[in-house]
């Protein structure tokens, strides 16, 4: 039979699974966590490896999360242990031992599907209305569809994320949710804010791709480099196929506009 501390351990194993690196690497060859963000959850994989691995990775990473979750309500009655399970299935996707082991770094996952999966398997245990749930996919949704709707450009997905997670406290708050769900809201909150600290300099320097933004052609660098870890020297030969790629696209765009139509086109200029 699982002891509390037992099953705690098992959510953190299986949060520690890493769905989207793994359907990327099985599907498309490539190490998700070398492009765009360098997450290895569903926007990122969706960037790299297209819509469908993208949407199979959220429902991965979100039911990993809502098994634990109804698992937890089915053998445990204390709600502490039901919400230290639903926060260590998070922290096993944000810090992902199988990773580390294999590795010596942990993943890049900002747990946010985990949350979801989490939120909804405590709905349907009865332990928090489904409003709680609810509520922060509208400030996502709102967040992002907002400047779409006011400006005509889609918004950047992190500083939706970012307020969507600090609506959930409030949220459990108002639904008066109890001390042990409060406080995982609460944990899952700062978590999930820790884990965008990377969004969040980006932001600031003024790098962070907006929803649509088309990203640099991904293709690996070699078949060594792929496997070799992301240290500083890999970051900076990343950064120059990524200007050679602009560089390759800017050339070919001249090229196209000098053509002998283009110049019939536009006539010839005299002094």
């Amino acid at each position: 039979m699982l002891t509390p501390a037992l099953f705690c351990l098992l959510a953190y194993l299986v949060g520690s699974i890493p769905s989207g690196y793994l359907l990327v690497r099985s599907l498309r060859k490539v190490d998700v966590r070398r492009y765009g963000s360098r997450s290895i959850g569903a926007i990122n994989v969706c960037r790299v490896g297209g819509i469908w691995l993208g949407a199979t990775t959220l429902l991965a990473d979100a039911g990993k999360a809502l098994g634990i979750v109804l698992l937890a309500g089915l053998v445990e009655s204390s709600p502490w242990v039901i919400a230290a399970a639903g926060l260590l299935v998070m922290i096993g996707h944000a810090y992902s031992l199988w990773l580390f082991v294999a590795e010596g770094r942990f993943s890049e996952g900002k747990s946010v599907a985990c949350a979801l999966g989490v939120l909804v398997g405590l709905s349907l245990l009865g332990a928090i209305p489904w409003y709680v749930a609810v509520a922060p996919i509208g400030v996502w949704l709102f967040g992002l569809m907002g400047p779409r709707v006011l400006t005509g450009r889609w918004s950047y997905i992190s500083p939706a994320t970012m307020a969507a997670t600090i609506s959930l406290p409030l949220a459990a708050l108002l639904a008066q949710a109890g001390a042990a769900y409060l406080g995982l809201s609460a944990a899952m909150t700062v978590l999930i804010l820790i884990r965008h600290k990377g969004n969040i300099r980006r932001l600031l320097a003024g790098t962070e791709p907006r929803l649509g933004d088309r990203l640099p052609d991904r293709t690996p660098l070699t078949a060594a480099d792929d496997q070799a870890p992301p240290d500083g020297s890999e970051a900076k030969r990343a950064s120059l196929h990524i200007d050679e790629d602009i560089a390759r696209r800017w050339i070919h765009h001249d090229s196209r506009r000098n053509t002998p139509r283009r110049r019939a086109h536009l006539g010839t200029v005299r002094p």
